[in-house]
């Protein structure tokens, strides 16, 4: 039995002209660290634009859904480190609060990946060799949380602690007060 019989697809106008300039409701599809050619290291993040708000937001994510951007986290130049401010921006706007302990890259890719987010994509142009081309960018900080959160996303996250009702502070008992 074959695993599947092709058909004949009608191939659609894929444009690859960058996403309008714009509030998108997107999914964190993956991170990881990545280098450019050249060696320059940084972390890039991939977002798919949900495809579950066509008609909430039909000028925005109704036209363009599932289309992905990259947002990128550079190394400083002069510490050599990820600016941890950029990494918090983007772990808060899926819903994490500040204080959360992030041990590795997985651990932060395993807490990220599938989270909704709001993001504010620009658009800029860029001239190499005498070409100028326009290209998509999305900073850091122009992560947002979500508008629309799923109910999945509502029941994931993490709840804070509210003390018992009944926790009350233990009482020192000492065995001349027990008449037994």
């Amino acid at each position: 039995m074959a695993l599947f019989v092709t058909q004949r697809v009608d191939k659609k106008n894929n444009d690859f002209e960058p996403l309008p300039e714009g509030y998108y409701e997107m999914t964190i599809d993956s991170t990881g660290p990545d280098a450019t050619k050249g060696g320059t290291e940084y972390i890039k993040v991939a977002l798919r634009v949900r495809k579950d708000l066509d008609q909430a937001l039909p000028e925005t994510n109704g036209k363009y859904h599932n289309r992905l951007v990259f947002a990128s986290v550079w190394r400083r130049k002069a510490t050599g480190q990820y600016d941890e401010g950029d990494l918090s921006s983007i772990t808060q706007a899926a819903g994490y609060a500040p204080g959360t302990p992030i041990e590795d890259w997985n651990d932060w890719s395993q807490k990220l990946e599938g989270k909704n987010v709001r993001v504010k994509v620009s658009v800029s142009e860029d001239t190499y060799q005498g070409k100028t081309t326009k290209r998509t960018q999305v900073w850091p900080s122009d992560f947002e949380p979500t508008q629309f959160p799923t109910q999945a996303q509502m029941q994931s996250q993490p709840q804070p602690q509210q003390p018992s009702p009944f926790a009350q502070p233990q009482a020192q008992v000492n065995d001349n007060d027990l008449p037994f």
